[in-house]
């Protein structure tokens, strides 16, 4: 792949959702983009069922439209080779398979250097299950082709951002999740994000129990595992009281906040950014993987009424983090 043209795949999830929707009202208010060529994985059906979503993709790129993740690949390197790559072109996939095996497919390319980025819109668990697979979510199909890899949710707003350390896990269960091991990995993505969005700001640890324990009052999980941790990682903070942690004048202190546990982390953040605004990126993967922060929405399909931040979003930051990793 040649270094200056990025490739950039994008899911565009249950084919009864709203994925498309946003998906194409996003890419007409991005345009097309210098050094970025991108592979949209849709549902044969698609064009019929959403004609009018197409139109708006088609006001601002050229639009080739191929059965297979081969066969556009094959026509995308030999206008590369030709020097004939136009950013306006948009390869478009029509297939005939579960969406779920566009995520795999995605992910595989991915995984191989083919494509250098993955933007998903939502999927239901329920599709993938319908599909044969085991996997929960994204992040089964990510841990399944890439074993050994620790990864964890974080959450990218315009307000602050946060990454959860321990993500589907019964609230009884959290503590003994979060490992020795698992935290330490944890540090460690909470960092590469830190260097990702270039802040000196240290990242704001969460402690597990109320008041951050309150010296072992309340719980001794920060004094016994956290604060020795701590010592060891100059990017974090001591462990936060977390019912204190998120109000708005300590937004700006921290470059991300590190939560213990899913909700701890996720009420805030979408308490405070909503349904259409941040962005949910994977941290520990090889690629760059970007996703919008809502659900399928089936329940408006078709009806015009989705609203396109997050995916726009989505794809933006997923094109800023790519120049970056160039320069």
């Amino acid at each position: 792949m040649n270094k200056t043209i990025s490739a950039v795949a994008i899911t565009t999830g249950d084919p009864d959702g709203i994925g498309f929707e946003v998906t194409a009202k996003a890419l007409a208010q991005i345009g097309p983009q210098k050094n970025a060529t991108f592979f949209l994985f849709r549902d044969e059906h698609q064009e019929k069922k959403q004609k009018r979503y197409f139109q708006l993709i088609d006001q601002k790129f050229s639009r080739l439209t191929f059965k297979s993740a081969k066969a556009a690949l094959a026509f995308f390197y030999i206008l590369k080779n030709g020097n004939a790559l136009d950013s306006r072109f948009l390869f478009d996939l029509e297939l005939s398979t579960n969406a779920a095996e566009w995520i795999i497919e995605a992910t595989k390319l991915c995984r191989d250097k083919v494509f250098n980025s993955l933007v998903t819109a939502p999927i239901s668990k329920t599709l993938i299950k319908d599909a044969g697979y085991k996997y929960v979510g994204h992040t089964g199909i990510f841990r399944h082709y890439f074993p050994g890899y620790p990864m964890f949710m974080g959450f990218i707003g315009e307000k602050f951002n946060v990454i959860i350390a321990s993500d589907h896990v019964a609230l009884k269960d959290v503590e003994k999740d979060l490992s020795t091991k698992k935290l330490t990995a944890s540090f460690l993505a909470a960092k590469k994000l830190q260097d990702l969005l270039s802040s000196g700001k240290p990242v704001g640890l969460l402690g597990l129990n109320p008041h951050a324990g309150e010296k072992g009052v309340v719980g001794s999980f920060e004094q016994k595992v956290l604060l020795p941790l701590v010592k060891k990682y100059k990017h974090l903070s001591q462990p936060l009281s977390p019912d204190a942690a998120f109000f708005p004048n300590q937004w700006s202190k921290y470059s991300t906040y590190l939560a213990l546990y899913h909700d701890q982390g996720l009420i805030p953040f979408k308490m405070i950014h909503g349904q259409d605004s941040g962005v949910h990126i994977t941290l520990g993967l090889p690629f760059l993987r970007t996703s919008v922060d809502h659900g399928t929405a089936k329940d408006i399909f078709n009806k015009n009424k989705a609203n396109a931040n997050s995916m726009r979003e989505a794809i933006e930051l997923n094109l800023q983090l790519l120049r970056k990793r160039r320069t």
